[in-house]
């Protein structure tokens, strides 16, 4: 049921990521943006700041101490306020290990029903050992294996059957160890579904397609090094256009368009070439050069 007074609530929120900077991994990192969301949105809670900023400034400190932070956010549970709170923290799994036990703890907490305070914290993971030993009867938990099982089913019968020409037994028990092996993660299916198709392009017969399956990875962090290792693994011509192109994707300031990564990689190591050479080293069919050298990571949109 949707309450009357979500439009005026606190809503402060953060995302776990290990593929930006360390600091993006960090309960700290998590906490300092949190309280400044929350602050924002509420100057009545400076109370709490500031009775946590006295404790610490008399040991002569200019930056706020963790522990601090987890106390300004443990205080919220006492805030006599009349607006709601929600704090949504996502991929808490790639969180670090250090004190995840503790964060959670302390989140939990922030959800009594007793707090004067009404908070509720939406948490958003793949399984960690500190999350579900946590997760009591009164808290609402949705498994995405469970909501969108079907969905990937539907998902993968469809290409095995009209990309791999998939039928009978075999498109069954194909179908159903992809569904059992995803956990809810259509990106793992997806990548799957590339790897697969590549097969098609040698000669392989319908009982071999369980143990390709079998073979690739089932986490989504090994599927990604997989695909690299094939990537590293490929003709030398095919791994310096990769370099390159990655490098200009990467470090660049903006995305760049299809026709800058061909103009980059007809450039040569000579300053100078004359113009009949770049002409010559452009590539004509250049998004499939970026699709073949870039794996599954580099997306071409229509913009």
């Amino acid at each position: 049921m949707r309450e009357r007074n979500a439009c005026s609530s606190i809503v402060a929120h953060y995302f776990y990521t290990r593929r930006g900077t360390i600091l993006e991994s960090t309960h700290e990192n998590m906490l300092r943006s949190i309280l400044h969301s929350i602050l924002q949105q509420d100057e009545s809670t400076f109370f709490h700041f500031q009775l946590e900023l006295r404790n610490f400034q008399r040991c002569n400190r200019s930056k706020w101490p963790y522990e601090s932070l987890k106390n300004v956010l443990s205080s919220f549970a006492n805030h006599p306020s009349t607006r709601p709170m929600y704090l949504i923290l996502d991929a808490m799994d790639e969180s670090n290990e250090d004190d995840r036990r503790s964060i959670i703890q302390l989140l939990f907490k922030l959800c009594l029903e007793e707090n004067p305070c009404k908070i509720k914290v939406f948490l958003v993971s793949r399984p960690v050992v500190e999350l579900r030993s946590n997760i009591e009867e009164h808290h609402h938990v949705i498994c995405m294996q469970d909501e969108n099982n079907d969905d990937i089913s539907r998902f993968a019968n469809d290409f095995l059957s009209s990309d791999l020409k998939l039928t009978g037994k075999i498109l069954h028990e194909a179908t159903r160890y992809i569904a059992s092996h995803a956990y809810g993660v259509f990106l793992w299916v997806s990548l799957l579904k590339t790897e697969l198709i590549s097969y098609v392009e040698t000669a392989f017969t319908n009982a071999d397609i369980l143990d390709i399956l079998d073979s690739l990875p089932r986490e989504l962090e090994d599927f990604y090094e997989f695909k690299f290792r094939k990537l590293e693994s490929g003709q030398l011509g095919d791994i310096r256009d990769g370099i390159k192109i990655f490098r200009f994707v990467l470090f660049t300031f903006r995305p760049l368009t299809v026709i800058e990564i061909c103009e980059a990689l007809a450039v040569t190591d000579d300053r100078n070439p004359p113009y009949e050479e770049f002409q010559q080293n452009r590539i004509y069919d250049i998004i499939r050069r970026i699709n073949h050298c870039g794996g599954n990571f580099l997306e071409i949109t229509g913009n």
